[in-house]
């Protein structure tokens, strides 16, 4: 007999998507985003069956199950991270600090074996690059997304990764700042973008390295420390 799937069930499952998330944001290792992308699938499936809201109108889940479905039924999708350089002698502009390079071939492999829906959300909520595809913009406004929507429907939970988040959209909310991301980087005076995606972004290591040394942590927030 198939068992009713009850609010417990998608709470565990938010907790799930946050704590693999905020691990994918510190670690490099490529099978942490495939956790990502299988845990979104979940809490949709379990939101449906639990009688909640689900997400078949977002461009972002319907993105991220397309490329979820190739990676567990199709092949490798070679995702990496790197992130944009803390300390640079060239100017960048971007509203998020972390890239997952999708190579554009594989990408255009995904396409091939979703639906025109799936297609059309990879390409508006994803970013292009000449020989690579940013998913992480995708990720992260899903997980905004689900973050307003734990918490519209009485679903929030109390897991430091949850709270960290929840720390960040406060923060935006008092300042009145957009949640959503755009994506991308720009070279404000000038310069080969997709040659700085080649040359110019740095392991998440690095990154995590010249955080700790550049930045005091507290609550999730983070402030420059200084230069003595």
């Amino acid at each position: 007999m198939t068992r009713t799937v009850t609010k417990n069930d998608c709470l565990a499952e938010i907790k799930r998507f946050f704590k693999y998330y905020m691990a994918y944001c510190q670690s490099p290792d490529p099978d942490s985003v495939r956790e990502v992308l299988a845990s979104t699938y979940s809490i949709n499936d379990k939101l449906k069956k639990a009688g909640y809201p689900a997400f078949f109108d977002s461009d972002e889940f319907l993105a991220i199950k397309a490329i979820r479905n190739y990676a567990i039924h199709q092949a490798e999708i070679y995702n990496n991270a790197r992130a944009l350089p803390l300390v640079s002698s060239v100017p960048v502009e971007a509203d998020l600090g972390i890239l997952c390079l999708i190579p554009r071939n594989v990408m255009e492999a995904i396409c091939e074996t979703t639906s025109h829906g799936g297609r059309h959300a990879i390409e508006k909520s994803c970013v292009y690059y000449k020989s690579y595809v940013d998913i992480y913009p995708c990720i992260f406004n899903f997980g905004v997304q689900l973050f307003l929507h734990a918490e519209k429907n009485s679903l929030a939970v109390s897991v430091g990764e949850y709270l960290e988040f929840q720390k960040s959209i406060e923060f935006e909310r008092e300042n009145n700042y957009p949640h959503h991301v755009k994506g991308g980087f720009r070279l404000p005076h000038g310069g080969d973008v997709d040659e700085f995606i080649e040359v110019g972004l740095h392991a998440i290591e690095k990154r995590n390295e010249l955080q700790s040394l550049l930045y005091s942590e507290k609550d999730g927030m983070f402030t420059f420390k200084g230069v003595s």
